[in-house]
């Protein structure tokens, strides 16, 4: 066993995954619904083109979610 271990100091921001993004749907209704968690952002952006493209009413969007830790 190594003893010689490097500690480093990392920042919340680096530990949070990069597949952190979310694609959410509000209804006619005013109902708001996830769809999907755990993207990059590119593809939570690409879905939300997709599913606007399809000439819904629902109005489309995706968030970043924030690390529980972030003060």
């Amino acid at each position: 066993m190594n003893d010689d271990t490097t500690h480093k100091n990392i920042t919340d921001d680096q530990l949070a995954p990069a597949e952190n993004w979310s694609v959410w749907r509000q209804g006619d209704d005013g109902n708001r619904f996830l769809i999907e968690a755990g993207l990059s952002e590119a593809v939570a952006k690409q879905k939300v083109a997709e599913f606007e493209s399809h000439g819904h009413k629902q109005l489309y969007w995706a968030t970043q979610s924030r690390s529980e830790h972030a003060q």
